[in-house]
């Protein structure tokens, strides 16, 4: 872990993201025990830079971690992380990684029951760092907005209570012309937007940070791209050579 100093004066005890430039824009890491809001559209990256905090977070920290999917089998996200050489099957038989798959449906007992089986699975393994895929699925749940962000902040609240560092990611096309990060940016502790945008003849992807509680955090919009080891974050957007 590192501990950084915070905007207010006093320290903040850090969780190395584990993806490469990321840490030096977000003052060392996430918050410990925040959760932490990963919005974009389809092809941004949410998906990569979810497994790639969770598979570093296990080789680099000895922080167990779990996915929790709405939708992806675990066969799927095991084959998403034999693309970067991410043996997550390996690591799931030295019980540091789980996936866990449910019905958006399913979740909401789960939440009354105050984590259920979930919960079961953070305390065996001692998980750290937890991803929730997607918000989008479980919001559309339910009969009204209220409702909806009612319950997503009954299960935000239970991933603070369990002690992780947390990734839920949102599927939602964005635009650097528009600002903020919709309802769910009112319930999280740090907003990050990825991009997929079409630049001339091509397309690049672009991270910003738009906000993230006692945290000094870079306000540029960088690009990054996804090689054989992930995400890198590299140059300002549209600054060719910039770093």
């Amino acid at each position: 872990m590192a501990v950084n100093p915070s905007k207010r004066g006093f320290s903040v005890e850090r969780v190395p993201s584990g993806i490469q430039g990321l840490d030096s824009l977000i003052g060392g890491g996430f918050v410990k025990n925040s959760t932490n809001l990963i919005r974009g559209g389809s092809g941004s990256g949410k998906t990569i830079m979810c497994l790639q905090f969770l598979y570093q977070g296990i080789m680099k920290y000895d922080e167990p971690g779990v996915y929790l999917s709405f939708s992806e089998s675990d066969g799927s996200i095991f084959q998403h992380g034999r693309h970067f050489a991410w043996d997550l099957e390996a690591l799931a038989a030295r019980n540091k990684f789980a996936v866990i798959r449910y019905q958006p449906h399913e979740i909401v007992k789960i939440i009354d029951e105050g984590g259920g089986v979930i919960r079961d699975m953070v305390e065996s393994m001692g998980a750290k760092r937890l991803v929730v895929d997607s918000l989008t699925a479980y919001e559309m749940l339910f009969e009204n907005q209220y409702r909806a962000n009612e319950s997503v902040l009954s299960l935000l609240e239970i991933l603070r209570r369990w002690n992780t560092t947390s990734l839920v990611t949102c599927e939602s096309p964005i635009s650097l012309s528009k600002d903020g990060g919709g309802r769910l940016g009112f319930l999280t502790d740090a907003i990050l937007h990825l991009y997929y945008l079409r630049a001339r003849a091509h397309r690049c992807r672009a991270i910003e940070i738009v906000k993230m509680r006692d945290t000094q955090h870079s306000d540029d919009v960088r690009e990054f791209e996804i090689s054989r080891n992930g995400i890198q974050i590299t140059r300002r957007f549209g600054v060719v050579g910039a770093v």
